[in-house]
């Protein structure tokens, strides 16, 4: 049972963050307030909006699984991670004059509606694996006020990436992410000082002579390839381009991706060091309990309190980004696209409210089916997923490799994502190879041998994205 200090804190924190959201959602009036922020956010926000998107479950929780079990190749989610955000600052001009809403408009600008709506689908997918794995990361933070039935335990994340994506929408969530990191920042930096003072010299050296240092553990299936899958797959992300498009300027969106990049690699360095020390003080434990335990054993109840909902708070907010975007992508690019029904305002807004609740709804019942599945493996498929569908075909636009024949691009976009799910099924287990290698190499052919066969025509299929 907790303690009264402990559940003043947590829902202390939870009170301000929401707050935040209803101060948010009296700033939605239409609906590019809801999905874009109406292009308005500053350099915090951008900052708050990529952080609160990004680090979630599977770079807290999930991180401190796999490094209570492995040790320091777990930094490899949010090590690619930040890296990948930085990318998205530096690039931050190009994508705002594409000025489109979604990663799949700019793809049907490029290679046609077919490719439009492939890159619709197999997006929305792997962002909803993610969404998947946020809700598994927050059940150790939910059983620390009972152990009740799962079914039961799932319904409090649930509904609270329900309430905070529906109650503001994209600028709820670049508020609220802005809060919570500034309050994660303090948590972990506080955190790291502590096992700074606590640990042992020695452990240090006996960690490097156990191998617990090297980034690679090919019996656990982690190592450059998962990099590299973060790199590409966070490229491809509607989820982490949207706060580039919904800034201010591109000099906003630089300063604020680059400020989130450098967080995203701390906060994953912070989490690797606690399942490090947890596995070394407390062997007996769940790997997935490595962090929550840590804050419930080594402070004091305020603090446990206290990080409890900010980690919770950071579960919540990864699994509204994502869910926002898959509903962003679902309405703009499939529905609207086949239908004029939801084009009013009005209607829009609503739909998109429709998709959010559905999308939480179906994740909900996969994670009563698979409680045991580890998080970070469901969040390394989730970005091979969504980086070997669009990550090339955005590449191509930014280095101005065009025209792209239709035809080779929607054999590219539709055939690498599927490639990908049946080499991890079927040929992956006995080659060792990752799919994110194959299906990239499929995806780049294909597109490579589009551009060629365009440049030989004298008038190319489509009219290329200026």
């Amino acid at each position: 049972m907790s303690s009264i200090g402990f559940l003043l804190s947590f829902l202390a924190v939870l009170m301000c963050t929401v707050a935040a959201g209803v101060v948010a959602k009296r700033s939605v009036r239409r609906s590019s307030d809801f999905s874009n922020a109406g292009s308005s956010l500053s350099a915090g926000m951008v900052a708050g909006a990529l952080v609160g998107g990004f680090v979630g479950g599977t770079s807290i929780v999930g991180t401190g699984e796999l490094a209570f079990q492995y040790g320091l190749a777990s930094v490899w989610f949010t090590l690619g991670g930040g890296f990948a955000v930085m990318l998205l600052g530096i690039c931050a001009n190009r994508f705002i004059r594409m000025r489109v809403e979604t990663l799949p408009e700019l793809v049907g600008g490029l290679y046609g509606s077919r490719s439009q709506l492939g890159a619709s689908l197999f997006l929305s997918l792997g962002m909803f694996i993610q969404v998947i794995a946020q809700l598994l990361a927050a059940l150790p933070f939910v059983s620390v006020f009972w152990r009740g039935p799962l079914a039961v335990m799932a319904l409090i994340p649930a509904f609270l990436i329900f309430a905070y994506v529906l109650a503001g929408g994209f600028m709820g969530a670049s508020i609220v992410g802005t809060l919570k990191t500034a309050m994660l920042i303090v948590l972990l930096v506080g955190t790291g000082v502590w096992l700074w003072g606590h640990v042992d010299p020695d452990s240090y050296i006996r960690w490097w002579d156990e191998g617990r240092f090297t980034l690679t553990v090919p019996e656990a299936g982690i190592g450059w390839a998962q990099g590299a899958a973060m790199i590409v797959g966070i490229f491809s992300t509607q989820a982490y381009i949207q706060p580039i498009f919904a800034s201010r300027s591109a000099a906003e969106a630089r300063t604020g991706a680059l400020t989130a990049g450098a967080v995203i690699m701390l906060i994953g360095l912070v989490s690797a060091w606690i399942g490090m020390y947890m596995h070394d003080v407390h062997p007996q434990l769940a790997p997935r309990e490595a962090v929550p335990q840590f804050f419930l054993i080594h402070s004091p109840a305020w603090l446990a309190g206290t990080a409890y909902a900010v980690i919770l708070l950071s579960v919540v907010m990864t699994g509204a980004a994502l869910t926002l975007s898959i509903a962003t992508i679902l309405n703009r690019d499939v529905i609207q696209k086949y239908s004029a029904r939801f084009r009013s305002d009005d209607k829009n807004l609503a739909l998109s409210r429709v998709l959010i609740i559905a999308v939480i709804l179906v994740a909900y019942a996969f994670v009563c089916l698979d409680e045991q599945a580890l998080i970070l493996h469901w969040a390394f498929l989730a970005m091979t997923l969504r980086g070997v569908t669009v990550f090339f075909p955005v590449l191509f636009f930014l280095l101005q490799l065009k025209p792209v024949h239709e035809r080779w691009g929607v054999a590219a976009i539709w055939g690498a994502p599927i490639f990908a799910l049946l080499w991890s099924w079927l040929l992956m287990p006995a080659t060792g190879i990752d799919p994110l290698y194959v299906s990239g190499a499929w995806s780049l052919a294909l597109l490579l041998a589009g551009y060629f066969w365009a440049r030989k025509t004298t008038t190319p299929s489509i009219r290329p994205l200026s």
